[in-house]
């Protein structure tokens, strides 16, 4: 008898602490709760990694996107080269631009007398017996208190560079021609002076 009232003292002690374990994990679980709504409110920053942020954590935390894995590079040199001293080939074909602002004086055709050899020192390259075109360019502005006009103007200063190419280069075959404000390198703008100054010019075109 004192054996079965043993067992069953037992048995009723292991219900008993069943009992008490499932009310304190249910205590535990609303805690839980209750811990994870306060965090939602107050919540501490991470705790920084044993041993500090090393460089190596840094390295891995940072992603580089390389742009040039979805970016289109267009290299105009490809097709435009510039030899300096406003000469640029482009597509075998050279020209070589004189800017009239400092071979003539204002509404003049007339070169000074460092002109030639300035002229001649940027035809050097050019091939012997090479047809070169002499295209003189003028502004939008028309010439005031004179009785000639942009064409007359542009075709005159055309023949006054090609004048000094005949006489550096006979061997070169001219072309000769002026366009007046026809053909401007940019668009023209009435308050911005440097338009006018850029349209203002020779140019000496050759190919080879």
């Amino acid at each position: 008898m004192t054996t079965v009232t043993g067992h069953t003292t037992r048995r009723r002690t292991r219900r008993g602490l069943l009992a008490v374990g499932l009310a304190g994990t249910l205590a535990v679980v609303g805690t839980g709760h209750a811990a994870a709504d306060d965090d939602l409110t107050e919540q501490e920053p991470p705790a920084p990694p044993e041993g500090g942020v090393t460089a190596q954590l840094l390295h891995e935390s940072v992603r580089v996107f390389e742009p040039t894995d979805h970016v289109r590079v267009f290299d105009p040199t490809e097709y435009v080269e510039s030899l300096g001293d406003g000469i640029e080939t482009m597509e075998g074909e050279t020209t070589i631009t004189l800017s009239t602002d400092l071979l003539f004086a204002e509404n003049s055709w007339e070169l000074p007398a460092s002109a030639p050899s300035r002229i001649a020192s940027l035809v050097g390259d050019i091939p012997d017996g090479a047809s070169v075109a002499v295209t003189g360019h003028t502004d939008t502005q028309q010439p005031i208190g004179h009785e000639f006009d942009n064409q007359e103007l542009s075709e005159r200063r055309a023949e006054a560079v090609a004048d000094v190419l005949r006489e550096e280069r006979p061997d070169l075959t001219l072309d000769v021609s002026g366009v007046g404000e026809s053909q401007p390198a940019v668009t023209p703008d009435p308050e911005d002076p440097s338009t006018h100054a850029a349209n203002r010019r020779v140019e000496i075109v050759y190919t080879g």
